[in-house]
């Protein structure tokens, strides 16, 4: 293709379209910009003049000049989608009347900024369904809205056509007609004014901004601009809050691209509950409800079978994600692998050779090749301190077709693989015992993380019901692990590494980190599949449904059920959570071997102690999300989506959720001595334990006291056959007491500082269920109830009548003058809580 670049032609500013009506276009020309220097290196660019004779020489009618005034000898012109022509510093569309009302995606993507944020994400950019219409001697372009569908057939289609035709960004005035009646249009302001949709930079200055430069190809566009304009500082992480900011220049390069929706679009596979994707839909008008019912489309590439008939064929396209050459070196065949790994999976679906990751060329090899393409999938890799990856994709609103699929590699990623490698298994790997860990174990990490996203990006969400389908005594079998790939059904889990195994299950290291398991095989087959003989997604249910009924024979392709928040087997950070107490007793092993072994890794002579008051810190976190795991456990219940054939939940058993009861007393309201090594923390801080403990114990328990909680185990008691089957409210208050207060039932009453802390959070949870504020009271999204309206009332105050009178009788038997006087301020604070809830 040949290159429009305004490195080989004198730049001019221009203004990417916003929230005008395109009267730049009649303006008349801004200051030039200045003429940046062309990068060494690049190759110069071919370009083709128009011929003076390209199309007729009259002058149209309705005021448009004769062809040859507009497109000069001196344009630039290239054949694509559209023909386009760079005449000085204005970009001509010329749009043959057959690509008129076709439907075409047109994204952004910001390349780089002046104030990004190296903290922070990169992100940003839109992606836009538009439509190029004649109106008259202008052409309308036009945001198309999916949000409602219906059957050509059905009356009510024309109202529902209406609303498609969305919003009008822009008018384009016909500057001339080409052959076959082509319009030709100033499409400069259409990449250079303030349209919102397309989230321009702030307020573009004209005279700073310009189109870079352009390639046309058969079926899209691509367009780099520099944009400048203004923002605030706060917008970078930078400063005060963005209301006080002073506003700064700024400068973005952006990438455009416009690319031809399918002329027939690929047939929507429907959403169902039992198997996790990610999905998008209109509310569809012609469905046979008694009322507006909202369809979602699986988001999935387009695969067809080469060999329609064969049970594995190469499709006819495969996936391909383009590996951005800013990836280090080193790392480079992991990210490939990390792609490559999906490939059993899509076999699964009856396709071979389905998915790759390929290096994309640099720009000296192919300049016409770009990242921001919308035809490329790509894993781009950011250079940002942000320590995390993302995935996503963008579709064809039509039917779910993903026509890119994106994946954010954080340069800083490495960091927090190797905290959390080194906090969870480092007693399992020799490797993980030494900060700086071999290429080889961070490729690895690195490789898992990229088959995560890549994950994300082919349509598949996170399901956290997996990390609790393998019993935990299987998941420190070699054996096991070796037929499951891993200690986790699916690489969409946050069930990071298998912490649960020990030094003496000998588990190989290769085994420690997730693999394709089970369920991913199991929802690419349910979502890529071709149904054959299926001709509608109505015809495809059937077939659907029965694979996905195979989730009742096997747990592991279970997918977390929709709205069960209160589902102690769907959690984060968690690993053989089916037995939280059995798996944390594991993973708490685990953690003090890697406590003890902070001084001897984390000890550098000639360097501070930043690395081990930080991974001192993550220990502590670790050990705060292993309590969260059992306590989720308090007022929860099994979860299981079923389609309309039965009961979703059911409350967990009362010997569960009192076991777990016990173990938080044990491990959560007392602090482990692990933590209180006086040679960690003497030589990372003078002060703060007893605060960092507090702060954690706190957090404990007000999830116990979580008003949502309460009320299910007021709901479980009323709905139970039998309510002493159940753990209720007053169990949870009873047990509270006994793990919180115990010392209070001693001979000799001695408090500690940190229990001490522990039984003042103890009243202030109360003191919250009791006394809600009035902005908790008057939330919107989750309004607390009055208090008198529950039985939660009634059962604290009784509690805390209870224990006002308990720490009455202890006080005589203290043993310190700090112990006494805790207990006289804890029964003066009851007093104070009752009366205020009266």
């Amino acid at each position: 293709m040949d290159r429009l670049s305004s490195r080989a032609l004198k730049r001019a500013p221009f203004a990417l379209l916003g929230g005008i009506t395109l009267a730049a276009c009649a303006a008349g020309p801004a200051a030039p910009a200045p003429t940046p220097s062309a990068t060494p290196g690049t190759p110069a660019p071919q370009v083709t003049a128009a011929p003076a004779a390209a199309a007729p020489a009259q002058r149209a009618s309705g005021g448009a000049r004769a062809y040859s005034d507009v497109i000069t000898r001196g344009a630039v012109t290239q054949e694509g989608l559209f023909k386009v022509h760079r005449v000085g510093e204005s970009l001509l569309f010329e749009i043959p009347t057959a690509e008129l009302g076709k439907e075409m995606l047109l994204i952004s993507r910001p390349i780089a900024s002046t104030l990004q944020n190296p903290g922070g994400f990169f992100g940003g950019g839109s992606s836009n369904v538009l439509r190029f219409d004649r109106e008259g001697d202008r052409i309308a372009v036009r945001r198309m809205d999916y949000t409602l569908t219906a059957s050509e057939d059905d009356a009510i289609w024309r109202q529902v056509e209406n609303f498609r035709m969305g919003a009008v960004l822009a008018f384009l005035e016909v500057r001339t007609w080409g052959a076959d009646s082509a319009a030709v249009v100033d499409a400069t302001d259409l990449f250079l004014s303030n349209i919102p949709e397309f989230a321009p930079i702030e307020g573009i200055n004209r005279g700073r901004s310009w189109v870079e430069d352009v390639y046309a190809f058969d079926g899209n566009i691509n367009v780099r601009v520099t944009q400048s304009g203004q923002a605030r500082a706060a917008a970078a992480g930078f400063g005060p809050p963005a209301a006080q900011a002073p506003l700064r220049s700024q400068t973005n390069r952006v990438h455009f691209s416009l690319v031809r929706l399918p002329e027939v679009p690929m047939m929507p596979r429907w959403q169902d509950d039992r198997v996790g994707w990610i999905t998008s839909g209109p509310f569809d008008l012609s469905l046979p409800v008694h009322r507006t019912e909202r369809i979602r489309y699986l988001h999935r590439h387009r695969l067809e079978k080469r060999n329609p008939e064969a049970v594995l064929s190469d499709p006819v396209e495969p996936i391909v994600y383009w590996i951005d050459p800013a990836t280090p070196e080193w790392l480079r065949p992991f990210v490939v692998r990390g792609v490559d790994q999906w490939q059993e999976a899509f076999e699964e679906a009856g396709f071979s050779n389905a998915i790759f990751g390929k290096m994309a060329p640099t720009p000296e090899d192919d300049p016409e090749f770009s990242l921001f393409d919308a035809r490329h999938s790509v894993i781009y890799w950011r250079p940002s301190t942000v320590a995390n990856a993302t995935g996503g994709q963008i579709v064809d609103p039509r039917s779910g077709e993903i026509m890119k699929g994106e994946v954010n590699m954080y340069h800083n990623v490495m960091e927090l693989l190797r905290d959390w490698y080194f906090i969870q298994v480092s007693p399992l790997d020799a490797r993980a015992q030494v900060l700086q860990m071999p290429d080889s174990l961070m490729g690895r990490l690195v490789e898992y993380v990229v088959a995560h996203e890549i994950g994300h990006a082919i349509g598949l969400p996170h399901n956290f019901k997996a990390a609790a389908m393998y019993p935990v005594d299987s998941i420190r079998s070699r054996e096991f692990l070796e037929r499951m790939n891993g200690h986790v059904a699916t690489l969409m889990d946050y069930s990071r590494f298998n912490y649960v195994a020990q030094p003496e299950d000998s588990i190989p290291v290769n085994l420690l980190v997730p693999g394709i398991g089970p369920y991913d095989r199991f929802a690419i087959r349910w979502g890529y599949s071709q149904i054959s003989g299926a001709r509608t997604p109505q015809d495809e249910l059937p077939t659907l449904d029965r694979w996905a009924r195979e989730q009742d024979e096997f747990p592991w392709l279970r997918f977390t059920t929709p709205d069960a928040t209160s589902d102690p087997e769907a959690l984060t950070e968690a690993v053989g959570n089916a037995d939280a107490v059995r798996a944390t007793t594991l993973g708490m092993k685990n953690l003090e071997r890697v406590v003890e072994s902070l001084i001897p890794v984390a000890e550098v002579p000639g360097q501070n102690y930043s690395e081990l008051n930080r991974l001192y810190g993550q220990a502590v976190g670790q050990w705060g999300r292993y309590m969260a795991h059992v306590a989720a456990i308090i007022g929860g219940a099994y979860s299981q989506e079923t389609a309309g054939r039965g009961p979703r939940f059911s409350p967990l058993e009362r010997t569960r959720q009192k076991e777990a009861m016990v173990y938080l007393a044990e491990t959560a309201f007392r602090v482990p001595p692990m933590f209180l090594d006086g040679d960690i923390l003497r030589r990372i801080e003078n002060q703060g334990v007893v605060e960092r403990f507090r702060t954690a114990q706190t957090g404990v328990l007000g999830s116990l006291f979580a008003q949502a909680r309460l009320n299910r185990l007021i709901e479980f008691e009323a709905l139970a056959s039998n309510p002493r089957d159940v753990y209720t409210i007053v169990d949870l208050m009873e047990d509270l007491r006994t793990g919180v207060w115990g010392e209070l039932s001693q001979n000799r009453v001695t408090i500690n500082p940190y229990r001490r802390n522990l039984q003042r959070a103890h009243l202030q949870a109360a003191h919250g269920r009791l006394n809600p504020t009035e902005a908790e009271l008057s939330r919107t999204n989750n309004p607390a109830p009055q208090p008198w309206a529950s039985d939660v009332r009634a059962v604290l105050r009784a509690e805390l009548e209870d224990l006002r009178t308990q720490v009455g009788r202890a006080l005589p038997r203290a043993t310190d003058p700090q112990t006494r006087l805790h207990l006289r301020d804890v029964r003066t604070e009851i007093t104070r809580i009752l009366e205020a809830s009266l």
